[in-house]
């Protein structure tokens, strides 16, 4: 009997242990629950209205495939978990709510304006807001340079989701342009946003995502004031042989070597101004026939000097490459221009 009454206290505290530990157990689950509620997304798949608004646009790289740009970017999404009674918007950072995990797959050195914090509205509205100031990689295609054309690209994915989870609808009533840019050399038109999957084929995978596109369209006044400009005068004064009496060797000579000389020196200093590329562009086209034009006026002037005996005759051919030897130029200048 003793021994019963002794055993009643330690079951006794035997049984609010177990109380005690299965209340643990279930406080944590709930608060497990709860984290993964939080944070799975919100409807299946969670649509995320998307704009954009092109700030300024510094720089563009051709050489280096880039391009410098600063962004303003909109995105928002509904989140039923999120309704509030208050007047005001909540202010809540990333951290504490589920957000579509958005990165630019093209970014280089990359920086952000403003924290990253969303407002949500009474209905449960989530407005994400952010400036991207940085440097974007994108493909260009030169072989028209200078008087080329470049989509400008900005790639935005949902990274870790995929296309049953996250929908982007691009919101075309915020998205735009200012008047002017930073840049000069080119004409930005007007760009756009619309969805674009990532498709990454060796593992089947499809990332939902945005694709900005912005038109450029470059300035070729530059160009022509300059390169086009320089190398015509050369040629000119190569062709300016021709006019001199063939008798006259040394200053034919000499006149042509100097053009030649002359080319070669002004491609060096241009050198920096054209991009460095596996493949020949327009300009490369152009300063190349550029070369071989001079070099053709001294291999005529050879050509007349070798049959300086016949008088008649090194004036007759003389006087078919006065008026000949502009042409192939005057087709390589048009080719230039409108290629």
């Amino acid at each position: 009997m003793n021994d019963s009454i002794k055993i009643i206290p330690i079951m006794f505290k035997s049984f609010c242990r177990a109380i005690t530990i299965s209340c643990m157990l279930y406080s944590a689950l709930s608060a497990a629950e709860g984290v993964a509620t939080k944070f799975d997304p919100p409807a299946t798949p969670t649509v995320v209205k998307a704009s954009t608004f092109i700030i300024d646009i510094f720089n563009v790289d051709g050489a280096n495939q880039a391009f410098s740009a600063d962004l303003a970017v909109i995105m928002t999404w509904q989140d039923q978990r999120l309704v509030h009674q208050n007047e005001e918007p909540l202010i809540y950072s990333l951290d504490d709510i589920w957000h579509p995990q958005i990165i630019i797959s093209n970014s280089r050195d990359l920086t952000k304006g403003f924290p990253d914090n969303v407002e949500v509205n009474p209905d449960g509205t989530v407005q994400y807001r952010q400036r991207l100031t940085g440097l974007f990689n994108s493909e260009f295609d030169l072989r028209r340079f200078p008087n080329d054309q470049q989509t400008l690209m900005v790639h935005f994915l949902a990274r870790g989701h995929n296309m049953s989870q996250v929908e982007f609808v691009s919101d075309d009533s915020s998205t735009g342009k200012p008047g002017d840019y930073t840049i000069t050399d080119w004409e930005i038109g007007q760009s756009q946003l619309a969805p674009k999957a990532y498709e990454i084929d060796s593992l089947n995978i499809t990332i939902p995502g945005l694709r900005l596109e912005i038109p450029a369209k470059r300035l070729v006044s530059y160009y022509i004031g300059t390169i086009l400009t320089s190398s015509t005068i050369i040629l000119c004064m190569a062709w300016l042989a021709f006019w001199i009496p063939p008798a006259t060797v040394n200053p034919r000579i000499s006149l042509s070597v100097t053009s030649m000389l002359t080319l070669i020196a002004h491609r060096f200093v241009i050198q920096g101004s054209l991009p460095k590329l596996p493949y020949l562009t327009t300009m490369d086209y152009f300063l190349l026939g550029s070369t071989l034009m001079v070099l053709l006026g001294l291999v005529m002037i050879v050509i007349i000097l070798r049959i300086e005996d016949n008088q008649a005759k090194a004036e007759r051919l003389n006087l078919f490459f006065r008026w000949t030897y502009p042409l192939p130029f005057l087709a390589l200048l048009a080719f230039a221009l409108l290629h």
